[in-house]
């Protein structure tokens, strides 16, 4: 039997913990699951569908996506073991705010009863009314982070974000956390339970993977940056896989970067490095292949491109022996040299550990769990001293959490993971004036469904944590000082 410390952190800082999620098949008709439920045909018609799970996941200055799931009659939500979902209709009202009509802007069926509609062409900056429907049932939000006092699943009120009004200077993707080869969305090993692949499906990390390569693609975007914990054990066939779905996606070095994260780092098909494991390896006693110099990017190392007139860097706080970050002397002046040479140019960063005090205080993890704390202050100072470092994002946490600088005003940011719950990716888009970040679903069918499943994580008490404000998923960063072209 065995639970990862990830879960187990991710649980704890809710102050909460469980022990197991049931596996789970996909939607079932509604009246397999009514009769299974013990209700009678009666009550399936009285009532029809429940529709909850309600989230507002994208907003961006011009659209926004919905999310929401539809159960049997009687399901009790937002915690438990998994529940499937059913088949049901799918209905979007929407209007101006200060508007008294709603006007139905969707209309559609889900076969799988989990519901993503996206609207466009919206105003920027404006607020809009919502509703949306399944089975004359009104979809309300079921996780206490979506029904606080000002969440828009709540109020059923949501702003589009204002619209940056600089020169476009690039767009590309971010995502983090693939952890190719996991055998256990939430890392729990006991007997038949825990989130997996059924027999005969893809592996569900390479599934998502390939589903998010699929949707960056279709959006036209041709950059994309994986942000650490690639490989969940560092064994070379997760290596092999990883640069076969990636490879679909365009040339490594231009169009898709890696960063290294601790999972990087494990002692091969081992699924963490706590305790005595990390003391062997510190200590010399076990030595760890380094597949990751070998297939991709040298060991704390760090590397830079050119996005339009963006300029990327990604970090590597990964060392052998710990599951927190580091950067080493050497690094750390070839990142100092690096931002001198052109200080003025816009740059964002990327690391997979979170380097604030503001992510030590908000985890359970504490600070073994991120940037040792004299390596983050030096690396924040730089970043203060450089006008054009503008933002570093972060995975490791698999949260998405806006954080706060301990030194400057450079935007630090966690970001949700592809594996699972809730599954996508964030688009960057860098105007002169600032950049827009926005948190996108990965929209395959294989992906949505998995999206169902992973919701359930650790009964239900993961995403609590994983989702993060709608604030902290979409969210516009305007610079103090305009980018000169």
């Amino acid at each position: 039997m065995s639970i990862s410390r990830r879960a187990y952190l991710s649980v704890a800082t809710l102050a909460a913990s469980s022990m197991a999620v049931a596996k789970t098949s996909g939607a079932y008709g509604l009246e397999y699951v009514t009769s299974g439920l013990g209700l009678t045909q009666s009550d399936s018609k009285s009532w029809q569908v429940l529709a909850s799970d309600l989230e507002v996941i994208t907003v961006t200055d011009t659209s926004v996506a919905f999310t929401w799931a539809t159960y049997a009659p009687g399901v009790q939500t937002a915690y438990g073991f998994i529940k499937p979902t059913v088949p049901s209709d799918e209905r979007v009202l929407l209007g101006p705010a200060d508007s008294t009509q709603l006007e139905l802007v969707h209309e559609g069926y889900s076969e799988s009863g989990y519901h993503h509609v996206v609207i466009d062409g919206l105003e920027p900056g404006r607020e809009y009314r919502f509703e949306c429907w399944s089975h004359n049932c009104r979809a309300v939000p079921s996780l206490n982070i979506t029904m606080s006092k000002t969440a828009p699943e709540k109020t059923g009120v949501v702003s589009t974000l204002p619209a940056l009004e600089g020169a476009h200077l690039a767009t590309f993707a971010l995502t983090n956390d693939t952890h190719i080869g996991k055998p256990n969305h939430d890392g729990i090993r006991i007997g038949n339970l825990g989130l997996s692949s059924g027999p005969g499906e893809q592996p569900f990390a390479s599934m998502q993977l390939q589903g998010l390569v699929d949707t960056v693609k279709a959006a036209g975007l041709d950059t994309l940056v994986i942000n650490g914990d690639c490989t969940d054990s560092n064994r070379p066939e997760e290596y092999d896989e990883l640069i076969r779905v990636l490879d679909t996606f365009g040339e490594f070095g231009k169009n898709w970067f890696v960063t290294r994260g601790n999972h990087d780092v494990h002692p091969p098909g081992l699924p963490n490095i706590n305790g005595f494991r990390g003391r062997g390896i510190r200590k010399g006693k076990t030595a760890v292949p380094d597949y990751f110099s070998q297939r991709l990017v040298p060991t704390q190392q760090h590397w830079s491109t050119r996005v339009g007139e963006v300029r990327l860097i990604g970090v590597d706080t990964a060392e052998f022996g710990y599951a927190g970050g580091r950067i080493n002397e050497r690094q750390m002046r070839a990142l100092r040299a690096e931002l001198a040479d052109d200080p003025e140019r816009p740059t964002i960063l990327f690391a997979h550990h979170p380097f604030t005090q503001d992510a030590v205080r908000s985890h359970f993890g504490g600070e073994a769990f991120m940037v040792e704390a004299q390596q983050a202050k030096i690396f924040q100072e730089i970043l203060a001293a450089t006008p054009g470092a503008k933002g570093v994002f972060a995975g490791h946490t698999h949260r998405s959490r806006r954080g706060i600088a301990d030194y400057g005003d450079t935007d630090f940011c966690e970001r949700g993971a592809a594996l699972g719950y809730p599954g996508g990716y964030t688009q960057i888009r860098v105007h002169t004036d600032g950049y827009q970040i926005s948190y996108h679903r990965t929209t395959t069918p294989q992906s949505l469904s998995w999206s169902t499943k992973t919701r359930w994580s650790m009964f239900g008490l993961e995403p609590e944590f994983m989702l993060g404000k709608i604030s902290d998923r979409n969210y516009v960063n305007f610079f103090k000082n305009k980018v000169p072209l």
